[in-house]
């Protein structure tokens, strides 16, 4: 039981950051974003900016929501 509790706090720990991540993409000027996009679109696996990595979902889901024009790439 406490075991289950710990891995339901642990996941929604882990779903606040990521939401955070994203705000915080979603909310960077066009120019830092657009180099965070080029560094994750050459290999997909995510970017590191300001010592935080964010994932390809999160980087391409912000892409999505910012509305620049950024190519739809599924």
């Amino acid at each position: 039981m406490l075991g289950e509790w710990i891995k339901k706090q642990v996941r929604e720990q882990e779903r606040r950051e990521s939401d955070a991540r994203y705000d915080l993409l979603c909310r960077l000027p066009a120019n830092t974003f657009a180099a965070i996009y080029a560094e994750n679109y050459e290999v997909f696996t995510g970017a590191m900016y300001n010592g935080e990595y964010y994932s390809e979902g999160e980087i391409y889901s912000a892409s999505l929501a910012r509305g620049e024009g950024y190519e739809v790439l599924l």
